[in-house]
């Protein structure tokens, strides 16, 4: 059997007793705070993570935004184009377009009354009027107006057709400049 003698004063089992309470106390203290940093440093680092997928997410928000942005403006761009195509078309075919009726516009004030039309007939710019006049000094008439037209050239009456005085059936040729049918 072992006695145990405790020699030690009351005031040193007093100190020594606080003593070993103080170790306890730093001890828990230590860690504590060690389990506070622990939890702080992971606070951190999950704002950190944060940040920077919000910054990850509006970046990719914004870059969708001007990709819809660049789209839109080409879906416009290349309807420009086409309207463009479409118009330069328009343009081409007013340009070539001939208005015939500014030849009628001409050829009516030249033929007089007991001319009588029946065949009208056009290739290219050159004219081929059918018809029967009353009398050979009428169809000589509309023959010097159609001369004198600025419009007209190269007037052709062939003589064989002044053969009748009366009812005088003609054939009469003449070009049209391409300038009085076509817009400038």
């Amino acid at each position: 059997m072992e006695i145990k003698l405790n020699l030690i004063p009351q005031y040193q089992k007093d100190e020594i007793i606080q003593a070993n309470r103080l170790k306890s106390i730093l001890r828990w203290e230590i860690e504590l705070t060690i389990i506070a940093i622990i939890f702080f440093s992971l606070l951190f680092s999950l704002n950190y993570l944060m940040k920077f997928n919000l910054e990850a997410q509006t970046s990719e928000f914004a870059s969708k935004q001007s990709k819809e942005k660049y789209e839109s403006i080409a879906s416009l761009d290349e309807n420009f184009k086409t309207v463009n195509v479409m118009m330069t078309l328009d343009e081409s075919i007013q340009k070539d377009q001939l208005y015939w009726s500014r030849m009628f516009d001409k050829l009516s004030s030249a033929i007089s009354d007991g001319i009588s039309v029946n065949k009208l007939a056009n290739k290219n710019y050159k004219v081929l009027i059918a018809g029967i006049a009353d009398t050979r000094d009428v169809l000589i008439d509309m023959k010097d107006n159609l001369a004198q037209e600025s419009c007209f050239v190269n007037v052709n009456l062939p003589l064989s057709n002044l053969a009748a005085k009366d009812n005088v059936e003609f054939q009469i040729e003449f070009d049209i400049k391409e300038e009085c049918i076509k817009n400038k």
